[in-house]
């Protein structure tokens, strides 16, 4: 035991050099002697015997000499060393002077520091120490104190001790002693009871870091304290207990160990189960039964069990029968233990003998299951019965489940309800929500949900989390009650609050407050559920994972997204790995081709459909025939509608495969039978015409219209073409306009095309040159080159009645020309050449006549053999004879081609007879 105020830790220039003078002892005795009530505080003195006034005398006595403090030092380290009779050997003789050998004597003694414990001897040594004024009066007060209020080696005297405490808080302000006038007055022990004298007490060593001090705030603040609750300085206090605590504990001290283990229980101040489990296992090397029987079981929980099973085991052979009871649920399989039918009804049975009452409810269900144990319903039910007759109210609970609904025994719905009801006369609260549980539900009886509620209201007003959680997933669902959101929301919040590891209540109250179905902000959602998912709940993980792929009250983030998913997936979630696959597709819909081809690695159907379409057109990685036909088949196999109109679609185009109408058309046949609308236009079409297959135009029409009424724009095109040109119906040209028009105004760029034709044309309609300006405007502003081919068309010949203007039309000839449309090269060719219109310029005529031509266009092939025939006096006739040598003019360089060309049309009368050609 240290001394609180030690002159020897002074450096030696700085120690006292004055000494007590033997020779004087008497005189000063005499001279300084003070009355048996002086020196104390404001804390009235009790009445002692007169024998013991002399042990609050406070005579003067001078430090030693260094020489002295230098022994003592040495003494002090031979204490340490384990050599306690020498070291008595060393005080003996310095006692005679030194008040403080005295105390290191007592000390010694009292603590039974390698030697036998004497207390009496203590007593005697302290008794001599204390009467002086020295720099350990305030410890040797301390623990003379304790001895007298004991009755430890002395006759027990409250009245004594309560004094030598106030005199060790006087000489020094001793926080322990601080300590001890408190607990006195708090228990009205010698002294009247008084609890703000108490408190002002403990606040006073708690200043002092005193960690009982620390410890009793945080009791006496918490609920059922005599301070009052307070929870916040009751954490306060009991934090700061646990940091003092640790400091011993990590120096060794066994008690400190378990007074951590206390603290961080699951009934602690600071519930910590971690670290709980840290300090018992730490304490358990002590031997402790009791510690090993608690750091066994938290071991069980490991990966490796064994050495939990051997503490347990160890406890247990001790008698200890909470070790017996644990040991037995253990081998009936909890854990990570492997189950052992014998082991377990050996341990459970020897704690069940000892009357361990958890022990028989254990052995009797387990013997009701079957499922470690021999099946024995009957014996299982005579052990519950057993355990009941003892008022064990999970056992009766157990009973009632029985009896309500197991298919072991005939059913007795009035006698399990009657077991809910005993056990819930015992009052725990289990019981209690187990029967508005049964109320709610009806179970074995009608439901009753008024009762009900009632029931798990008192179970949740007794801090059952699992009734709270009940009552809030019911208001939530609407399962047996009507949806209140807001009553859902206390009742889960009251779950959480209750029992912070209860991660069902947190993520039903976190996916709640995200998703906005309680009343609650979303940030409080996004917490929740990352604590539950911390906890290692997995649904949570998938719940975030959800909310972060779809932005449900967070901001899209699809790593993240992908991060809690994985998390959830590595838990084992059960569809984790098809919501992860989910985030991939949408990260693939953003662009990123290798999530995308995850997802469908990953079996996600719509991903394979994304990626057989990517494949097929080229879009983020480089276009496979073979790749696209290979996705968009299994995603068509595993009936996804789109994948399997794209089939048809490469079939009727030949698109990496020969082209085959008939089997596009039987992809198509399944795609709508699927609500496919755009297979639907596809069919429509080729129907419409017997393209490929045997027309069928009234089915035709019927496809192409329920795809335009659903929105379908090419449908709409094709529908008001065929009515507006009579092909393969009736021509009504006005019903032709109404659906193109109703295509045109939902935004579909090719039938403001067509309708703008039709009213430059006068094609079904009469000819209106502003409407056609307007429809082919917009198309064209919408990105459709053939209408920017079109209107620039019109504007540089001033065609349908359209104004004239040279430059808008050159303009927009440029730029669909830019793009590659092959008619806008054409035209824009012509006019270079004929000059009329645009100054002449044969070179750049020739290289977009070529360009046209290259693509295929018709009347530019026309244009260029014209020219060729021209210069050469031969007939129009002979023009399969030019469009021979024009191709083989094109095989070759293509700046050959110009050149070739360009020469050619220097000629005016070729070049007339190029820009003069049929565009037919």
């Amino acid at each position: 035991m240290t001394i609180s105020t030690r002159t020897d830790l002074l450096p030696l220039s700085r120690r006292p050099t004055s000494r007590f003078i033997p020779g004087l002892a008497s005189a000063l005795v005499s001279a300084i002697m003070l009355t048996a009530c002086a020196g104390q505080g404001t804390q009235d003195m009790q009445t002692v015997a007169a024998q013991d006034r002399a042990l609050f005398a406070h005579r003067y006595v001078e430090s030693m000499p260094s020489t002295d403090w230098n022994r003592m030092e040495y003494i002090r380290n031979l204490q340490a060393e384990g050599q306690s009779l020498k070291a008595i050997e060393l005080l003996k003789p310095m006692a005679r002077t030194h008040p403080e050998a005295l105390y290191e004597l007592a000390r010694i003694y009292d603590d039974g520091a390698g030697v036998p414990r004497d207390p009496e001897l203590a007593v005697h040594y302290y008794r001599q120490a204390v009467p002086y004024e020295f720099s350990g009066l305030d410890n040797a007060s301390l623990k003379l104190g304790r001895l007298y209020l004991a009755g430890d080696g002395v006759k027990r005297d409250p009245a004594l001790a309560w004094n030598l405490f106030q005199q060790a808080i006087d000489h020094d302000g001793n926080p322990s002693a601080r300590i001890e006038v408190a607990e006195m007055q708090l228990a009205g022990e010698g002294v009247p009871r008084d609890v703000d004298a108490a408190r002002e007490q403990l606040e006073k060593a708690a200043a002092q870091n005193e960690p009982r001090a620390l410890e009793k705030l945080a009791e006496n603040y918490a609920a059922g304290g005599a301070f009052g609750n307070d929870p916040s300085r009751a954490r306060a206090y009991a934090e700061r207990y646990a940091q003092a605590m640790t400091s011993r504990a990590e120096s060794g001290d066994v008690d400190a160990m378990l007074a951590l283990s206390r603290l961080y229980a699951e009934d602690g101040l600071l519930p910590q189960p971690e670290r709980q489990q840290q300090w018992l296992n730490r304490a358990a090397e002590s031997g402790d039964p009791q510690a090993l029987a608690a750091a066994g079981h938290l071991l069980l929980d490991r990966q490796d069990p064994s050495e939990g099973l051997s503490m347990l085991e160890r406890a247990a052979q001790t008698g200890n029968v909470d070790a017996a009871y644990w040991l037995g649920q253990a081998y009936l399989g909890e854990g990570q233990v492997e189950a052992d039918p014998a082991l377990a009804e050996k341990w459970l049975t020897k704690a069940s003998e000892q009357g361990q009452l958890d022990a028989t409810r254990s052995l009797g269900q387990a013997h009701f299951d079957g499922e470690v144990l021999p099946e024995d319903p009957q014996r299982g039910i005579q052990l519950l019965e057993q355990a009941a007759q003892h008022n064990d109210a999970y056992a009766l609970a157990l009973l009632g489940n029985i009896y309500l609904d197991s298919d072991k025994i005939q059913a007795q719905p009035q006698r399990g309800v009657e077991y809910l009801k005993r056990a819930n006369r015992l009052g725990p609260p289990y019981a209690t929500a187990r029967l508005g549980e049964a109320y709610l539900e009806g179970e074995g009886m009608p439901a009753d949900p008024v009762q009900g509620v009632a029931l798990l209201t008192d179970a949740a007003n007794q801090k059952q989390s699992g009734a709270a959680r009940t009552l809030g997933i019911a208001y939530m669902d609407g399962t047996g009650l009507q949806r209140d959101p807001a009553k859902a929301q206390r009742w889960l919040s009251l779950a959480v609050e209750q029992d912070p590891a209860d991660t069902t209540s947190k993520t039903r109250l976190g996916q709640g407050y995200l998703e906005g179905k309680l009343p609650g902000a979303s940030h409080q959602g996004v917490k929740l559920l990352e604590e539950a998912a911390d906890q290692g709940d997995a649904y949570a993980m998938v719940v975030l994972g959800r909310a972060y792929r779809e932005g449900v009250g967070v901001s899209p983030n699809l790593n993240r997204s992908e991060l809690w998913l994985q998390r959830a997936e590595r838990a084992g979630h059960p569809s984790a790995r098809q919501a992860l696959a989910r985030t991939y597709r949408a990260s693939g819909e953003q662009g990123n081709i290798d999530d995308l081809i995850r997802a469908a690695n990953m079996g996600e159907v719509p991903a394979m459909a994304d990626l057989g379409r990517a494949y097929l057109r080229g879009q983020g990685v480089r276009a496979s025939y073979a790749s696209a036909r290979k996705w968009l088949s299994k995603a068509a196999d595993a009936g996804h509608p789109g994948a399997t109109a794209s089939l048809g679609q490469m079939y009727a185009e030949g698109l990496g495969v020969g082209v085959n109408k008939r089997r596009a058309a039987g992809y198509f046949e399944r795609a709508i039978a699927a609500g496919h609308v755009g297979a639907q236009a596809d069919l429509g079409q080729m129907l419409l015409t017997g393209d490929g297959i045997p027309a069928d135009p009234q089915r035709g029409v019927r496809l192409l219209t329920r795809a335009a009424n659903a929105g379908h724009g090419s449908a709409g095109v094709t529908l008001g073409e065929a009515y507006l040109n009579g092909t393969g119906v009736a021509a009504d040209p006005e019903r032709g306009v109404r659906y193109l028009s109703q295509a045109a105004e939902r935004g579909d760029d090719n039938a403001q095309r067509v309708l703008g034709l039709a009213y430059l044309e006068g094609n079904g309609v009469d000819a209106d040159a502003d409407e056609a300006v307007s429809w082919l405007s917009r198309s064209a502003s919408n990105g459709n080159a053939s209408a920017q081919a079109a209107l620039g068309s019109a504007y540089l010949e001033g065609q349908g009645g359209v104004t004239q203007d040279i430059d808008k039309g050159k303009q927009l000839l440029t730029a669909a020309a830019e793009t590659g449309h092959a008619g806008a090269e054409a035209a824009l060719g012509r006019a270079y050449l004929s000059g009329e219109v645009l100054p002449r310029d044969p070179h750049k005529g020739a290289e977009l006549l070529v360009d046209a031509a290259r693509q295929g266009h018709r009347s530019a092939r026309i244009s260029l053999a014209q020219a060729f025939l021209q210069t050469r006096g031969v007939e129009f006739v002979n023009q399969q004879q030019a469009m021979i040598w024009l191709d083989g003019v094109m095989e070759g360089d293509s700046e050959t081609a110009i050149d070739t060309l360009q020469d050619l049309l220097e000629n005016p009368e070729a070049a007339t007879a190029a820009g003069d050609a049929s565009s037919t």
